[in-house]
This record gives C-alpha cells, sequence and structure tokens, in this order.
C-alpha cells in the first residue's frame, strides 16, 4: 500500500510539473507559439530525469531524514530537502549549459519545475509514509 501511495504522489508531482511546463510556455510567449509538440518535448524530459531523480536521489534522501528524525512530524524538511538541496546538482548542471546548449528561460523553466516536482514528491512521501 505504501508503494502504492508513493507512485500515487510521484504521478501527482509530474502532473504538477507538466501544469508548471505548459504555463511557463504559455505565458513566456503570451500564448502565440504555444504548441502541444513543445509541451510532450519538454514534458517527456522532464518526466524521465524527475523520475531517475526519484529513484537514485530523492527517495534514499528522504528515507535517511526520516530515520534520521524518526518520522516525518515536520513536513517543512522533507519539502526543503527534495525541493532545493536534492534539485542542486540539476540547477548547476542547467545553469552551465546556459547560452551553451538551452537558453537561459529555458533552464529557468526546467529549474522551477524540478523544484515544483521535487517539493510535490517529498510532501507526498511524508503522507505516504506517515503512521497517523
Amino acid at each position: 500500500m505504501k508503494l502504492l501511495k508513493l507512485l500515487l504522489s510521484a504521478i501527482i508531482a509530474w502532473i504538477l510539473g507538466l501544469a508548471s511546463i505548459a504555463a511557463i510556455l504559455y505565458f513566456s510567449n503570451g500564448g502565440s507559439d504555444f504548441t502541444v509538440t513543445d509541451l510532450t518535448g519538454f514534458g517527456v524530459m522532464a518526466i524521465v530525469t524527475s523520475a531517475l531523480l526519484m529513484l537514485v536521489l530523492y527517495l534514499p534522501s528522504l528515507y535517511w531524514l526520516k530515520r534520521r528524525r524518526g518520522g516525518v512530524e515536520r513536513r517543512i524538511e522533507f519539502v526543503l530537502l527534495t525541493g532545493l538541496l536534492c534539485n542542486l546538482p540539476i540547477v548547476i548542471f542547467l545553469l552551465a549549459l546556459v547560452n551553451r546548449k538551452m537558453v537561459l528561460n529555458e533552464a529557468l523553466g526546467f529549474i522551477v519545475t524540478f523544484l515544483i516536482i521535487g517539493s510535490a514528491f517529498g510532501l507526498g512521501f511524508t503522507l505516504a509514509t506517515d503512521k497517523h
């Protein structure tokens, strides 16, 4: 049951990430060049990367913090861990790609998307593993 709750929190985090990508794409150009192709391209990249991050970085860090704190009473710590600290390597990597492989607006859009996905997954983890 806990695995199903974690999967549901990942799906909700991905939906929020896709919504943020759609909003960023729409408002960055005033809605003029908003296409499903752009949303699909950016969305697939964000979902695949965040899925790898969830398995390799988010979950081990969250379980470590849960064991260290003895529970998930202070949810803000878990949200900040996955939202900010675990996404720091991605932020550095994306900022290093600016003016080489992508423009600044794309990098900032991905950074915001990963912050939203990470924060939502961290909150979902606390709700999924809470014993109450």
